[in-house]
């Protein structure tokens, strides 16, 4: 994670082992479900409804919407507990992190469940203004501790959504190939410049096919829709853009200059999946499917062999200098 928006190391509940991280944050995530497993779903059976499992609707990566065979919370009984078991939840990840970010964002303010009887969908709350006051009290639940936190927003997130996470300066998700002006003609590329300060810029997330791999599959307007962004134009010669654009492969060039514009963004907070800063062509998930892939992907180095590869420490000093470079 890369910003000017993170507390520093050691902040409110932190230890010794984060203050001896010098000047690095940990930034750690909060899973929107838990398991019917767990023994957060023993301990609590009452707050759950075991007769229905979470998922979401159709959406860009599944015609059919997907079904997690989670536990659907009864938003009814933690409102009644002041919601004291996400409380509890918050103050962990206060204690471990100096930030996290709020998975599937949107589960929070309306929670799509499947029944077990195959009864129909729905959406639990069941009205906008039932959605819009849950959302915000459980970020505001989030929020106690001081933690900096960020939403996974992406995905179909209504509008009310998109407005409230603004108003409460929560910052969300600018993914550099779906930032576009959808509604113009030939749909342009938003440059990253232009991001709101209050937001994460990325080039993918861990859902998404790694950045050389997007770029094959790309049609040739959208390649020249990203090669004609000003802060992407500025880093490559004309006669790279030119080779770049009946390239079906990334060249190298081009993929680094991507890169150092997401570090040039207006966004305050920017996070790099390590397939794209590397060029690897590795993914990590493939959503709504489940295979012997997913989610088994490893470093070809052991960690604690990082600053001795050679291939490591090079990249690693390209960061260093995009990040002195755009104030990161």
């Amino acid at each position: 994670l890369s910003g000017q928006a993170l507390g520093g190391p050691g902040g409110d509940g932190g230890g010794p082992g984060r203050e001896a991280a010098g000047d690095v944050a940990l930034f750690g995530d909060l899973p929107f479900m838990v398991s019917g497993d767990s023994a957060d779903v023993w301990a609590r059976q009452d707050e759950f409804r075991l007769d229905a499992s979470v998922g979401v609707p159709p959406d860009a990566f599944s015609e059919t919407g997907q079904d997690w065979g989670l536990p659907v919370y009864r938003w009814d009984v933690l409102e009644a507990r002041d919601y004291d078991w996400l409380r509890n939840r918050a103050n962990r990840n206060a204690d471990i992190y100096d930030g996290y970010r709020v998975d599937h964002l949107v589960g929070f303010y309306r929670t799509y469940f499947r029944p077990h009887d195959e009864s129909e969908p729905a959406f639990v709350p069941d009205g906008q203004e039932k959605q819009l006051a849950q959302g915000e009290a459980v970020l505001g639940v989030f929020r106690e501790p001081g933690t900096e936190i960020i939403a996974e927003d992406l995905g179909v997130v209504p509008e009310f959504v998109r407005e409230s996470l603004a108003r409460l300066k929560v910052p969300g998700y600018k993914v550099f190939r779906w930032e576009r002006e959808w509604e113009q003609p030939g749909q342009p590329f938003r440059d990253p410049a232009s991001y709101p300060a209050v937001s994460v810029a990325t080039s993918g997330t861990h859902d998404t096919e790694p950045m050389v791999i997007w770029w094959e599959g790309a049609p040739g307007d959208e390649k020249d829709a990203a090669l004609a962004i000003p802060s992407i134009r500025e880093h490559i010669t004309a006669e790279d853009a030119g080779k770049a654009a009946g390239c079906t492969s990334l060249p190298h060039e081009v993929r680094e200059a991507m890169l150092e514009a997401l570090f040039a963004s207006g966004s305050d907070l920017l996070i790099l999946p390590i397939q794209d800063v590397f060029g690897w062509r590795d993914r990590i998930n493939q959503p709504a499917t489940v295979s012997e892939d997913n989610w088994t992907w490893k470093l070809p180095w052991p960690s604690d062999r990082l600053r001795s590869e050679p291939a490591a420490l090079a990249v690693a000093n390209q960061l260093a200098e995009w990040a002195r470079r755009h104030g990161r």
